[in-house]
């Protein structure tokens, strides 16, 4: 069976945040050659490879929201 590349058959998607997680996450990553896109797709790429940890950790982070 022919393995598919992902990558050229799946166009790019934005992805709609708040606005205020959006500014707090492009102030911290301003000034270290850190782009807001790249570290939300390494987020999901986390999520992904282990989602019941990342999880966890997700929802023990809301208990001190």
């Amino acid at each position: 069976m022919k393995e598919m590349n992902v990558m050229s058959e799946v166009k790019p998607k934005s992805v709609i945040i708040k606005g205020d997680t959006h500014y707090k996450l492009k102030i911290h990553c301003k000034g270290k050659s850190m782009k807001i896109g790249g570290v939300v797709e390494d987020l999901i790429e986390l999520y992904l490879n282990d989602h019941k940890t990342m999880q966890r950790l997700i929802d023990d982070s809301k208990k001190f929201i």
